[in-house]
């Protein structure tokens, strides 16, 4: 709908704008003018009423001289025939006039304007009451009229914008000045708003540019590039808007990319542990069902049960290792903070695996730089840690091996670091690391498969902090990650 559009809408809201505008203009410039005009004749004849009241006697004996008035009244008239002459009291009430009978609509005039004027120090133009209308106002001038004692008797009134100025303004309201005056503010407005219309057409072509792109962009099903032709250097707010939108899409890709990783992972992570789920299941139903079928010794029968209840471990471990996984990754789960010794931590661990260690051969030994070091963080998650990080050792460890726990004080945080002279890892291997259910180098003695390194990184980036990893073939693997310190 052409309603709608931008471009249209600006087009009405300044084509409304310049119609006020351009009334509001005329009506101010009509008004200006005339105040003008009326400023100009007020002061041209400011003098009018002194000098016609020192010609005639207007007062005889306390009387108003009506001939003497009148005859003044035509004089002025003749001379200036805007001007009507009224003589007044001095309280304001009309005395005398030399108008036609019944022309004449009040009975007084307020004399605050009169002693205004009197003063000499206010702005014109001044208004006073004109005695032909009930409520209208005229400028005028006004003189007094002195009796013998030279005080104010009366006050000659002169209104000076009369019926016959009317009469001439009417006719220059229409004259070809004004009628040009108007036509050229008019002709201004219309080429001013035709200026607007192009102008508003070349600042809205960049948003239509925009809309165009993004409507491509939406139609794609928010796939492929974003082709924005106003990126780059901000300069205004349309080009910031292009920016932003431009970003906005390279997120939108970035996401779909991530979903689609997400998914794949998904599928592999419901595969491996389909897998790493049915070889304990399967053995356990192997041995149970050789158990139930044959006529076994009391020896065989407890050596099959054993390794059921074996499998029946691995398979309590695997169930809770992706439950404990899916619990961090949720982003539901912050660590419980606090303040404990780290040395007290490692020994406890060490004590821990110290006699599954000895069974294989394996020595257990943790060293420091200061006994009482302390960290800030999630005690339960650390222990989760080094216990994982110990048992991969252990696993990967020949008999007659060394794994150390080293706690160390640095700069940026207490820096734990796990090392053993095991097997290692191959260098190709070792990004993968910490994927979950990762298939390591199908040569090694023992293949990786689990989440236990995956929960660990999950660990450790919960706490701000990153995990590192050391390694090469027969020779060892380092883990290093660092804690908080107290504030």
């Amino acid at each position: 709908m052409i309603f709608q559009r931008l471009y249209f809408r600006l087009a009405l809201a300044m084509g409304a704008l310049f119609v006020v505008s351009g009334g509001v203009l005329i009506w101010i410039s009509t008004q200006m003018s005339e105040m003008h005009s009326l400023e100009r004749t007020q002061l041209l004849n400011r003098d009018i009423a002194l000098h016609a009241a020192e010609d005639m006697p207007l007062l005889n004996n306390g009387a108003v001289n009506k001939p003497a008035l009148k005859e003044l009244a035509h004089h002025v008239m003749f001379i200036n025939p805007i001007v009507e002459v009224y003589l007044l009291s001095t309280t304001g009430e009309i005395l005398s006039h030399a108008l036609p009978y019944g022309t004449v609509l009040r009975e007084r005039v307020r004399m605050e304007p009169l002693k205004r004027f009197l003063q000499g120090n206010s702005k014109m133009p001044i208004f006073g009451d004109d005695p032909r209308s009930e409520d209208g106002q005229k400028t005028f001038s006004v003189s007094p009229v002195l009796n013998a004692e030279g005080d104010p008797a009366a006050y000659l009134y002169t209104v000076l914008n009369g019926k016959t100025f009317e009469g001439v303004q009417e006719s220059l309201n229409e004259s070809y000045n004004m009628r040009t005056g108007v036509s050229t503010i008019v002709l201004a407005l219309s080429a001013a708003f035709l200026a607007g219309l192009v102008l508003f057409f070349v600042l809205t072509r960049r948003l239509r540019l925009l809309a165009r792109a993004v409507r491509r962009y939406r139609e794609d099903s928010y796939r492929g590039q974003l082709v924005l032709p106003l990126r780059g250097k901000a300069r205004d707010e349309i080009y910031e808007l292009g920016d932003a939108i431009g970003d906005m899409s390279a997120r939108i890709e970035r996401q779909f990319d991530a979903q689609i990783e997400i998914d794949r992972n998904r599928r592999e992570l419901i595969a491996n542990v389909s897998h790493d789920l049915r070889t304990p299941v399967s053995s356990m139903q192997g041995f149970l069902e050789t158990v139930l079928c044959k006529d076994l010794k009391h020896d065989e029968q407890r050596e099959y049960l054993e390794t059921a209840h074996k499998h029946c471990l691995r398979l309590n471990q695997l169930i809770g290792e992706l439950f404990e996984l899916s619990t961090l990754e949720s982003g539901t789960v912050e660590p419980q903070w606090e303040r404990f010794p780290v040395m007290e931590l490692v020994q406890d661990i060490i004590h821990d695996h110290e006699i599954s260690a000895q069974e294989r051969g394996i020595a257990l030994r943790a060293t420091t730089t200061r006994k009482n070091i302390e960290v800030h963080a999630d005690i339960a998650m650390i222990h989760r840690v080094l216990e994982n990080l110990i048992n991969n050792a252990l696993r990967f460890t020949r008999e007659n091996g060394e794994i150390t726990i080293a706690v160390s004080e640095e700069r940026n945080g207490v820096r734990v670091d796990v090392c053993d002279n095991g097997e290692g890892i191959a260098t190709r291997d070792i990004p993968h690391i910490f994927d979950r259910y990762y298939q390591q180098d199908s040569t090694a003695a023992h293949p990786s498969r689990g989440l236990g390194l995956a929960i660990v990184k999950r660990i450790v980036e919960l706490h701000r902090s990153r995990i590192e990893v050391e390694s090469m073939r027969d020779e060892g693997t380092l883990f290093r990650f660092w804690l908080p310190q107290p504030a």
